[in-house]
């Protein structure tokens, strides 16, 4: 994890210091085709949020299910 981050802190230094101008048109037509490219990672990255959060949400559930099994099994146990 250590080198992740010192790679990625060397990477972002080296972007911002070796940063140049470009004087170009950008064709109104090209803003479009960026628009669709945000909206389809915003789109693709809520459909695997939705189902890694449905994954979770049943492991939770079937883990707070046990749980309880448990208690009910040691309140039983105590009663005898």
């Amino acid at each position: 994890m250590k080198k992740i981050l010192s790679f990625l802190f060397f990477f972002v230094c080296a972007m911002i210091m070796c940063t140049t101008y470009a004087m170009a048109y950008l064709d109104p037509s090209a803003m479009t085709y960026i628009i669709q490219v945000i909206a389809g990672v915003v789109i693709a990255a809520g459909a695997a949020l939705g189902f890694y959060w449905r994954r979770i949400k049943r492991a939770i559930s079937k883990k707070k299910k046990g749980d309880d099994e448990d208690e009910d099994e040691d309140e039983e146990e105590d009663d005898e």
